[in-house]
Order: structure tokens, then sequence, then C-alpha cells
């Protein structure tokens, strides 16, 4: 497997619903040589579910104890 021509990294915190609309933008680009890791930040909202949901091997999803936005 080689490395993604580039990354796009969105940290979420309690935003599963509008995760889902920035996934779908990013997927409907032109460009598809990237990958989106999405990096929850101790959401009490579900948005693993959402990430899985699209059963995207270039969507990689961690989630850390909520530690602020820029940790994420």
């Amino acid at each position: 497997m080689t490395a993604p021509f580039f990354s796009v990294i969105s940290p979420v915190y309690n935003r599963a619903g509008p995760l889902r609309r920035a996934l779908q933008s990013v997927l409907a680009q032109t460009c598809q040589d990237f990958e989106i890791v999405v990096i929850d930040d101790g959401s009490r909202d579900d948005p693993r579910a959402v990430a899985e949901s699209f059963a995207d091997p270039r969507i990689r999803f961690f989630r850390q104890e909520n530690a602020g936005g820029g940790a994420a």
C-alpha cells in the first residue's frame, strides 16, 4: 500500500451529525488519493458509528479522552 497524496484530519467532539456531512464532502472530491483521519476527543455521541458506516478503508478512526481541540 502506498502512502496517500494527502491527509484530511478531522478532530470531533460531540459532532457526529456534522461529521457525516464532512466525510461525504471529502469523499465526493475529484482527487481520490487521500486518507481521512477522524480523532474523537472524548465525545458523548457516537462519531465512530458515523465513520464506520461509510465502510471506506481510507477513513481511519482514533479515540482519546477529552483533551481539547489542539490535542486532538
